[in-house]
């Protein structure tokens, strides 16, 4: 006679449990989560596991297959892993990605699905490309933007900014460096004296890419502004120096192919502080002195080449 104890149930319980997580823990499974990494744009898992199979047979090991397929700030970035073995690569076109991916795999399966078994009377020739492909994804990028926005700060006012930016990105990091022109801007105290003033400026700074789509930067910008007295019989002309750190942010919300556009935030320190003045007028003859913080919001759109 057989005799239960509660210790026999919960062994048998944890049997059971044990085995629901092995069936859940399936290669079919795993594979049906990974469809989940690979844009729709880009291809599937199925005709990549596909491509494999004609290469290699059916018995061809893709349980330890995983693709990764993300968006990148520069274009995509694909991560082939096969067991411990690890390929990461960068490209504007996820497409010749998704075939890179089948050259690594087969690179990487090649010496796994031929273990054991007997030298063949002919050779395969594979209609892929040679495994010298495997390098032809870009991992430097050159982007080429143009932009406009508002600025603050820097002239009395409130003025419209244009921007042209350039940048070197390899990976996550990079730099930067541009042009920007600032739109006369005005102000006038109650005796209808002030300046009129406008800048043309440079700069250059260092990015990183901690997420897909977002970027800092860290670097410094420089201004000469040109500036005209107001309420003054003279009218007189003069010009000045601005220069100091900055640090930005930015978002990339649209990305087709190598196009892209995004939105922006910059501040600034003034360290070197402009001062326009009028003679004979006042106690010192100030009429506009740059403030310590500047910033600017501006909306770009470039092409990475």
């Amino acid at each position: 006679m057989n005799t239960w104890t509660g210790r026999g149930l919960r062994c048998h319980a944890l049997l059971g449990s044990s085995l629901v997580l092995a069936l859940c823990g399936s290669p079919h499974a795993a594979r049906a989560a990974a469809a989940a990494d690979i844009p729709t744009e880009c291809g599937s898992l199925s005709a990549f596991e596909a491509e494999l199979r004609a290469r290699l047979g059916p018995n061809a090991p893709l349980d330890a297959t995983r693709v990764l397929l993300t968006p990148d700030v520069s274009g995509f970035r694909l991560v082939v892993e096969v067991g411990s073995e690890r390929r990461e690569l960068y490209d504007p076109n996820c497409r010749e990605l998704m075939r890179a991916a089948v050259v690594i795999a087969l690179a990487l399966l090649e010496p796994q699905s031929t273990e054991g078994q007997a030298p063949r009377e002919a050779p395969v020739v594979l209609s892929t490309p040679p495994r010298a492909a495997e390098a032809g994804p870009r991992v430097l990028h050159f982007a080429l933007a143009g932009g406009a926005g508002v600025h603050f700060g820097t002239v009395p006012n409130p003025t419209l900014l244009l921007d042209l930016d350039a940048q070197l990105v390899w990976t996550s990091w990079g730099v930067a460096a541009g042009f920007r022109y600032l739109l006369p801007s005005s102000d006038q105290d109650a005796t209808n004296h002030g300046a009129r003033v406008s800048g043309i400026g440079a700069y250059l700074a260092g990015t990183f890419e901690p997420l897909p789509r977002v970027q800092a930067r860290l670097g410094v910008v420089g201004y000469r502004l040109s500036g005209t007295g107001l309420g003054s019989v003279e009218r007189s002309t003069d010009s000045a120096w601005e220069l100091g750190p900055t640090v930005g942010a930015s978002f990339t919300p649209f990305r087709r192919g190598s196009f892209w556009t995004n939105v922006a935030a910059e501040g600034q320190l003034n360290l070197v502080r402009a001062r326009f003045q009028i003679r004979d007028y006042g106690t010192d003859g100030t009429v506009f002195r740059l403030p310590w913080l500047s910033g600017s919001l501006f909306l770009r759109g470039g092409v990475v080449f």
